[in-house]
């Protein structure tokens, strides 16, 4: 991950989206789910959410997509990855 991270602000110029770090899921209306992650994107538009898809997927970085309505379950109560928050349809 330390890789991805170093390239944080490249990630930002690239996709439109808000980022936050060391973030509980349920400030981020995401009901149902009780869980802190690393980092959540939230893209701004369709064409955002396929760029980074690719992105994180190049990187090889944990990550997992959910929607707001969404009930995920984190054995640890802890993703150590990448949460990428959308209601946008694929």
């Amino acid at each position: 991950m330390e890789d991805f991270m170093l390239r944080l602000d490249e990630l930002k110029t690239e996709i439109n989206a808000e980022f936050y770090l060391h973030e509980e899921l349920k400030n981020h209306d995401v009901r149902k789910v009780d869980a802190l992650a690393d980092m959540i994107i939230k893209p701004s538009k369709k064409k955002d959410l396929l760029k980074l898809l690719h992105l994180l997927q190049k990187s090889g970085n944990p990550h997992i997509v959910i929607n707001s309505k969404g009930r995920v379950l984190f054995p640890d109560r802890r993703f150590h990855g990448t949460i990428v928050v959308t209601d946008l349809k694929l």
